[in-house]
């Protein structure tokens, strides 16, 4: 497959060039006496630059490389499109690509053509472009197919990551880990059956030839939680003895979100009892007062962070668990989690749940001024008191609170 006309951008140097640095914060460019250096000289520079992360600086030796009449060729271009990626600059690694096709290395080298997947899979929204590109590739190997199969997963072609991957199958070669892990967040975002079939499939190969079993057995236990089969989640976790913080999140989660809040809470004992310090995302997602096995005094020594905080406050609005959740949020007061915006949001869930509008109006005023979790304040807070039936004169009380507080 050719790539349109429209698209084979001249090679550089190009007008293109001279505007680039002030299009660039006046990104300066190399002296120009370096003219004299080798194309491996230049190409070393190149690389290192890339390597340490000096992404503008890679960028300028490109042009200037260009401008001194040296030809990029399949270790030149890698670098350069590397750097592109990771400065988001589509339209330069639009210019570089059409150096690309000129030259001929988007169907001779399989290394280039890997990198122009990526930096389109990355920093374009055509889908389209990404596949012709794939479609050039000389020889496609592993890289190829994963990068193919989480870029489809990225512009949320599910069905077709799926079937890029039945393709890289035939084809006999393997998925990495993270390509793994795509699959599973495609197979969660089909039908329940279609998912649960799909995400068997990859779950047994999984079992077979993956070598990062905790990474993938975190991505799993998401993938059948969403698909509604938390037993298995439940049980994939039990089994596994690498746990990471991820995995605790996880299960947590899974639990909260389908509405086993006990088992929940259940989770975040047994969490802290194991060593691990919940962070944010746990603790917004599971609390309850009758949940007696939830030490007040390890609530008080451990140190969270706003992802395990997160995670565990809506279990205690599940069970209008009030008193459970106000020890959560003193523990965020300890903190000094109170005006992180999402424990801050998770917060006003539980407490506007409960109806207890006071507590809402304080946690907001201390989350930042522009966050829109806080203008969401007023929303959550309005809907409950008007369900309540709240006199009119209280509603307007409240409702002047939160204009003062916004």
């Amino acid at each position: 497959m050719s790539l349109p006309t429209s698209t084979h951008y001249p090679l550089l140097p190009s007008p293109f060039l001279s505007t680039f640095p002030q299009t660039h914060d006046n990104l300066p460019l190399p002296p120009s006496t370096a003219t004299t250096r080798s194309k491996s000289s230049w190409i070393e520079t190149l690389r290192s630059q890339t390597r340490s992360k000096q992404f503008r600086d890679a960028i300028s030796t490109f042009i200037q490389m260009q401008l001194s009449s040296v030809q990029p060729d399949n270790f030149a271009f890698p670098a350069s499109l590397k750097a592109v990626t990771a400065l988001q600059d589509l339209n330069l690694g639009k210019q570089i690509h059409g150096s690309v096709v000129k030259l001929g290395y988007d169907s001779s080298s399989v290394t280039v053509a890997n990198t122009l997947l990526h930096m389109y899979g990355k920093c374009g929204d055509d889908i389209d472009q990404v596949l012709k590109v794939f479609a050039r590739i000389p020889q496609k190997d592993q890289v190829s197919w994963n990068s193919i199969i989480n870029a489809l997963c990225k512009h949320e072609e599910w069905e077709l990551a799926i079937e890029a991957f039945r393709l890289m199958r035939l084809e006999k070669i393997e998925p990495s880990s993270f390509t793994l892990v795509s699959l599973l967040l495609a197979c969660s975002n089909l039908s329940r059956s279609h998912g649960l079939r799909i995400g068997k499939q990859v779950h047994g190969y999984s079992l077979r030839v993956d070598d990062r079993k905790t990474f993938t057995n975190n991505s799993l236990m998401a993938m059948y939680s969403k698909l509604g089969r938390v037993d298995v989640a439940k049980a994939i976790f039990e089994r596994f003895i690498d746990r990471d913080m991820v995995s605790w999140n996880t299960i947590i989660s899974s639990f909260s979100q389908n509405d086993r809040f006990y088992e929940a809470l259940e989770c975040l004992s047994f969490m802290i009892v194991e060593g691990f310090k919940p962070d944010g995302i746990t603790i917004s997602k599971t609390e309850d007062e009758e949940k007696s096995d939830l030490d007040d005094n390890i609530l008080f020594l451990f140190k969270p962070n706003s992802i395990t905080l997160m995670t565990v406050l809506p279990s205690c609005a599940g069970l209008a668990a009030i008193s459970k959740g106000k020890e959560i949020h003193a523990c965020a007061i300890r903190n000094v989690l109170e005006s992180d915006v999402a424990v801050g949001s998770a917060l006003v869930d539980m407490s506007g749940f409960r109806l207890d509008d006071a507590i809402s109006i304080k946690i907001g005023k201390k989350m930042p001024f522009n966050s829109r979790y806080s203008k969401s304040v007023e929303i959550r807070v309005e809907g409950e008191v008007k369900r309540a039936e709240y006199p009119l004169a209280q509603w307007h009380r409240i409702r002047r609170k939160l204009i003062l507080m916004n």
